[in-house]
């Protein structure tokens, strides 16, 4: 009897995330004039009792910066007050920053913090009150104290230390065997405001992601160049050859066929091929993004794709998206004197063009960037790099953002701290659900959505850090 429910409750699946995006009402390959017209005038009631009902007045966007492999962020933002500054040179060894090479942050419950010098275009963002630093944020499940870890009476997620763990627990903040994402199920409760119902509100640069993986709402995935399109069968081809593939391939779609699966995999193909003949024509009829991106920099031309999009948004009749971009190589277990200084480089370079684009789209207010990683790193060194942590810290960015500032509670830096459990892994004294609700109630998430959001959320005092406005 299990195996039957199972069975049936993979095939329920199955057909909800095929079917998403592929209704009846599945855009056609015409021209994209024609096709925003009829999304506009067709869904613009739905838009406005939508937005009455959520009480959006405007666009507005969130944008996750996931650094794959564990960021060593107390090299990051370093405390430079002498006396915290030597309890972390002692610890990090060789690892450590010269203390006059770090960029002021100013002071913190007292206690002066710099920026690892390679930031210095975040560092202006900051100074200018549009970035904020998130302290010691990490996955928690409820508030743990040393001693309670250390007598195995802390509820702790599952698998500490584990990227692949940690990547599931701080994408979905569930412990379930098949977990939905945050931001997925943000999208399950707000997605009904986009007057375009075919385009998902959640868009990755990075493939599948469980952060944005809802239960109706799954991601759309792009790429820095643009949409993914079917190779060599271009329906408005200049090549006689080409048009006569996709015609061909049309057909094989449109074929009637009896078996369930087949029939509804037919039918998303189709839809998929319509929806990015639209996003791109979207896209080509909107005007380019001014502002220059470092070419070289991954990070900054999917950044670049992302700014292109929001452009589009009137285009693509949306008021709510949410963009995912996972970029790697953080796991520096060697070699991270070197690596490390590249990698800031990238997140400085990146972040910095990408509210000037904002800027120049006049919507700097409506859009928060934020950073999230698998976890810290250990204080200590391994001879070359460092090890898995937990504790870490993050960033926000945006007109949004109450910057200048430092949330949260930074950790001492010092080994047998009441802050390590060993080795210099840092216990998180801000939980992912804290922060991610602080966000969402920014999006447009009612108190009510919020138990359904973010499981844990009411097992912490705190649930608004304060680091956005509205």
């Amino acid at each position: 009897m299990n195996n039957k429910n199972n069975m049936h409750q993979g095939r329920r699946q199955f057909l909800r995330h095929a079917l998403y995006g592929c209704s009846s009402l599945a855009l056609g390959s015409s021209a994209l004039a024609a096709s925003v017209s009829q999304l506009q005038l067709a869904g613009a009631k739905l838009q406005q009792s939508s937005q009455a009902r959520r009480g959006f007045d405007d666009y507005k966007a969130l944008v996750c910066l996931f650094l794959y492999g564990g960021n060593d962020a107390f090299n990051m933002v370093v405390p430079t007050t002498t006396a915290e500054y030597n309890d972390y040179k002692n610890a990090r060894q060789g690892l450590a920053l010269e203390q006059n090479t770090l960029l002021s942050l100013g002071n913190h419950n007292n206690i002066a913090y710099g920026l690892h010098p390679t930031m210095s275009g975040l560092k202006n963002l900051f100074d200018n009150k549009k970035m904020a630093v998130l302290a010691n944020v990490g996955a928690l499940i409820e508030p743990v104290s040393q001693l309670a870890y250390q007598q195995n009476k802390a509820v702790l997620p599952p698998q500490l230390f584990s990227h692949n763990d940690q990547q599931i627990y701080l994408q979905s903040l569930q412990t379930a065997s098949k977990p939905t994402g945050w931001l997925g199920r943000a999208g399950d409760l707000l997605m009904s405001a986009n007057t375009n119902q075919q385009l998902s509100m959640n868009i990755s640069l990075s493939g599948n992601n469980i952060m944005q993986a809802g239960q109706s709402v799954f991601p759309y995935s792009m790429e820095a160049s643009g949409v993914n399109m079917l190779s060599r069968m271009a329906k408005d081809s200049s090549d006689q050859a080409e048009r006569n593939r996709a015609a061909l391939y049309q057909r094989i779609l449109q074929q009637q066929r009896s078996h369930l699966f087949t029939r509804q995999f037919a039918q998303t193909q189709q839809c998929a091929w319509e929806l990015a003949t639209t996003v791109k024509d979207a896209l080509a009829l909107t005007a380019p993004i001014t502002t220059a991106f470092v070419a070289e920099n991954r990070l900054a031309m999917s950044l670049k794709m992302i700014a292109q999009i929001i452009a589009a948004r009137d285009n693509l009749s949306v008021s709510r998206q949410t963009f995912f971009i996972g970029i790697g190589d953080f796991d520096t277990h060697g070699d991270q004197a070197n690596r490390q200084p590249a990698l800031f480089t990238m997140i400085d370079q990146a972040m910095e063009a990408f509210y000037a684009a904002t800027v120049e789209l006049g919507i700097e207010n409506q859009v928060t960037t934020f950073t999230a990683s698998d976890f810290g790193r250990t204080l200590t060194s391994n001879g070359d790099g460092t090890d898995h942590g937990w504790g870490s810290h993050q960033l926000m960015m945006g007109g949004a953002v109450n910057g200048g500032q430092i949330y949260g509670t930074m950790p001492k830096l010092a080994l047998v701290s009441p802050d390590d459990i060993g080795e210099g892994r840092i216990i998180p004294t801000t939980s992912m659900d804290q922060y991610g609700a602080t966000l969402g109630r920014w999006f447009g998430l009612q108190e009510s959505d919020m138990a359904d959001v973010y499981p844990n959320l009411a097992n912490f005092d705190t649930t608004n850090l304060g680091f956005l406005g509205a």
